[in-house]
């Protein structure tokens, strides 16, 4: 090389050396090693939140309701009888005694409606059964509240409430202290002819000696179930 040569090389402005760079790769086995478990914890994650999403938007059934009791009953033993009636004294687990004044079903009568006076310290009444209701279809839901329409042929009419038993009767309560006066159309009348709102009509009876068995249940009444 001249010398020329060498001092126009000197002129011209040195380079820095080009340095190609290489993308930096993940080692393949670490990335093998690190995807199932990332997998792992998310697939845990998800179904943690679906679980807890459905704690929140799903309510626990609700409980069932009780059955609708009936009225408590017990061993029974004679107390009288007379004018077609019977009165019994029961003595029920609760040892609470109570009176029961009923008549036997006439012959023929099967399907009539029946009359049986339950007497006891506190509450007192009377219980409506053997009758079929007119409404098509209807039938008596223990525990449901039903209006029931007396009428006696002698007298004034009776509008009352009563419960429906798991038997399929009806109960009317009152307090024990206004029993007799409470039944005193029913002991004056010959017949009487019941009916309800949601039952429709119920049928007639007749009352023969219905005054004696209020009276003979209530007199049972204060001398076993109040004693």
């Amino acid at each position: 090389m001249t010398r020329d040569g060498e001092d126009a090389a000197m002129d011209r402005p040195h380079l820095a050396p080009v340095v190609r760079l290489r993308p930096a790769f993940r080692d393949r086995r670490a990335v093998r090693a690190a995807t199932p478990s990332t997998l792992l914890t998310g697939a845990l994650l998800a179904g943690l939140a679906l679980a807890l999403s459905a704690c929140e938007t799903v309510p626990p059934p609700p409980a069932a309701a009780p059955p609708a009791a009936g009225l408590e009953d017990g061993p029974a033993k004679p107390f009288g009888s007379g004018k077609g009636w019977t009165v019994t004294i029961h003595t029920p687990p609760s040892g609470k005694r109570f009176c029961v004044a009923e008549r036997g079903i006439p012959v023929g009568q099967n399907a009539a409606p029946r009359l049986t006076f339950r007497t006891a310290s506190t509450e007192s009444g009377f219980i409506l059964s053997g009758f079929t209701p007119s409404d098509s279809g209807a039938v008596v839901k223990p525990g449901e509240r039903y209006d029931l329409t007396v009428s006696p042929d002698l007298g004034t009419r009776l509008s009352l409430s009563a419960r429906g038993l798991p038997n399929g009767s009806l109960y009317v309560a009152v307090p024990t202290k206004g029993f007799l006066e409470e039944m005193e159309p029913l002991a004056r009348a010959h017949r009487v002819s019941f009916r309800s709102t949601g039952l429709g009509e119920l049928g007639t009876m007749l009352l023969a000696g219905s005054s004696w068995a209020i009276n003979a249940s209530d007199e049972c009444r204060i001398l076993h179930a109040d004693s």
